[in-house]
């Protein structure tokens, strides 16, 4: 029966409730514990591929009323910095300016023929208005090429005026919601710093999404503010002004969901978000709760998990990009406020983690549903650290690799997530078990009042145990014991810190942490010793016969022990004289314990002849 600890029923599963260290009851090298290997992979490539799908949908979505087309105005900083030598030899006077209107026209060629539309605007001392909404390619190469100035950097003014331009739309744009983008290119300071922010931000307060192009003598902090997206500024040093116009093309035509840009509406671009983070979301708690369930070798899902995984998933995206998104809008928008504005910049990073945080707080809590006795509390937790972790790790890569690193991020984010719940399912646990499935697979399911059902149907118990009945037994933890209930028997037996069990064709260690049992661990990772049940009374003589009084024959099973507990023993047949007694087996001294192991039955009685 389980429960018995001098012979086990099932003999190629063994469980052994084992004590932590003093460091508590995290594994000792926990960057090698298979369980958090597994939900990190399996987290970071379920967001992953959540994140993919959210991509094809923002391209999906990024419709327009006339055949996706857009409005585009190329604000050119044409001031005397840009007239003057490049970063190169003396006397290449307008080297920038140049390269510059060359980057520009090679954008309008490569939209000839598109349904977009696009100005040309550039500003110095003064505004000048080369171009108005348009597609017709030799218009716009002709307007780039009378751009000049030589003045100081009005870009305040440019923006104005870039604005208006937009505000120009075609007859057949003006119902609808086309996206309006500035693209501006600048190489230094605005005259008036705080005019061009308020500039800025009547400008994206209006729909209008702005991207800007800097060289490398050119403020970035500032075009960050300016921009309200620090994903939304590029820098390019002489020689690269081409390459800073492609990046820039991305982001106006093929930005990802998680980008700031009003240019939709407020509403359109919060619903867009929502969706990217409900299929995020939803492709991690799935791959998590397969990944759990893999791990215990269980089907990746039964019964109506996959449902409740992809629900659940989905509120928690919902949710959290929602969140990221409003703080972000909000912070924003008080970019042009002469006190908070300054830190607008750390303030829109802060709202995305947030909704990051609040993400992986629902889909912890969740996940605690899905892997035994990890408890609501500790999971969401473990979610909300995870998601906290990833999202700082999805602002920076996405900062510092674009569109790729916002994949990246995403991976970390539900990479972090997953080891998150791993760390704190370990540190709070206080009694566990441990699967030895062969070789070096070791596995491991917390106890608690829910209980640990093993056996070898493996859609209805926790631990697979092949060979075994299909409901063989179930362990539980509640007011620090360790309760074990063998359905063959029907019957519950307490157990310790030692305990040990074979079942079926694996072998399951169960530890418990340092507070459950009075005996000591023997040593870090090493199983605690049982203490051994009370020996039944055995009667014994007032006063033990000398040792010649004793028959020789009779001392050969003097020290046996059978295996179960032992019926009573029957009185050797009277001889007519003093029956002879077996020597009492020495008691063993108090406080000492016994490792379970099998005994062998007793030799066959000996005949007296």
């Amino acid at each position: 029966m389980v429960g018995r600890r001098s012979q086990a029923r099932w003999p190629h599963l063994t469980m052994v409730i084992m004590t932590p260290d003093a460091l508590g009851t995290l594994p000792q090298n926990w960057l090698h514990d298979a369980k958090l290997r597994r939900l990190a992979l399996w987290g970071a490539a379920g967001c992953l591929a959540g994140a993919l799908l959210g991509e094809i949908l923002l391209a999906a979505t990024r419709s327009t009323a006339v055949s996706g087309g857009q409005a585009v105005c190329l604000l050119i900083d044409c001031s005397g910095s840009m007239s003057v030598g490049g970063s190169g030899a003396e006397g290449r006077f307008g080297q920038k300016l140049r390269e510059v209107k060359a980057a520009a026209t090679s954008f309008v060629a490569r939209h000839h023929g598109a349904a977009d539309r696009i100005a040309v605007v550039g500003f110095g001392r003064s505004v000048h208005r080369a171009s108005p909404l348009t597609g017709d390619a030799a218009q716009l190469d002709s307007a780039i090429a009378r751009l000049a100035d030589g003045g100081t950097t009005a870009m305040d003014l440019g923006l104005e005026a870039a604005a208006r331009e937009l505000d120009n739309l075609p007859d057949e744009w003006r119902d609808s919601s086309v996206p309006r983008s500035i693209l501006l290119f600048t190489d230094g300071q605005p005259d008036d710093a705080e005019a061009t922010l308020n500039a800025a931000g009547r400008c994206r307060s209006c729909g209008l999404r702005i991207v800007a192009i800097g060289t490398g003598d050119a403020d970035t902090d500032f075009l960050d503010q300016v921009t309200g997206d620090r994903n939304l500024v590029f820098s390019v040093n002489s020689g690269d002004f081409d390459e800073g116009f492609r990046q820039a093309e991305k982001a106006i035509y093929g930005g990802s969901l998680v980008e700031s840009g009003a240019t939709q509406g407020f509403w359109r671009n919060l619903l867009r978000t929502a969706g990217w983070g409900l299929l995020a979301a939803c492709g991690m708690s799935l791959a998590l709760v397969a990944g759990q369930n893999r791990y215990l070798h269980r089907p990746a899902f039964s019964g109506g998990e996959a449902t409740m995984a992809a629900i659940g998933g989905a509120v928690a995206g919902v949710c959290g990009a929602l969140a990221g998104q409003v703080l972000y809008s909000f912070a924003a928008a008080t970019v042009e406020l002469p006190v908070i504005g300054a830190l607008a910049a750390v303030l829109m990073p802060l709202g995305r983690i947030v909704g990051w945080t609040l993400m992986g707080l629902l889909a912890g809590w969740g996940l605690s549903w899905f892997v035994p006795n990890l408890g609501a509390a500790r999971g969401a937790l473990g979610g909300a650290v995870g998601g906290a972790v990833g999202g700082v790790a999805f602002i920076l890569a996405s900062v510092f690799m674009g569109s790729a690193g916002g994949l990246l991020g995403a991976a970390i984010l539900g990479a972090a997530i997953g080891v998150m719940l791993a760390l704190v399912e370990a540190a709070f646990r206080q009694a566990w078990l441990e699967v030895h499935y062969g070789g070096k697979e070791v596995v491991t399911v917390s106890l608690g009042t829910t209980p640990v059902k093993i056996g070898s149907d493996n859609r209805a118990c926790q631990v697979y145990a092949r060979g075994a009945r299909p409901l063989a037994c179930q362990y539980t933890f509640a007011d620090g014991q360790v309760v074990c209930v063998d359905f063959a028997t029907e019957k519950s037996t307490h157990v310790e810190p030692g305990y040990e069990q074979d079942i079926g064709g694996v072998r399951v260690v169960v530890r418990g942490s340092h507070q459950l049992g009075a005996v000591a661990p023997t040593g870090p990772g090493q199983a605690m010793k049982v203490a051994p049940p009370p020996a039944p009374k055995v009667a014994r003589p007032s006063a033990a016969p000398p040792p010649d009084a004793i028959a020789p024959d009779a001392k050969a099973p003097a020290r046996t022990l059978s295996a179960p507990p032992p019926p009573p023993r029957k009185a050797p047949p009277s001889s007519g004289t003093a029956p002879a007694q077996p020597a009492p087996m020495p008691a063993a001294p108090s406080g000492e314990t016994r490792t379970i192991r099998p005994v062998p039955p007793p030799p066959p009685p000996h005949k007296k002849e």
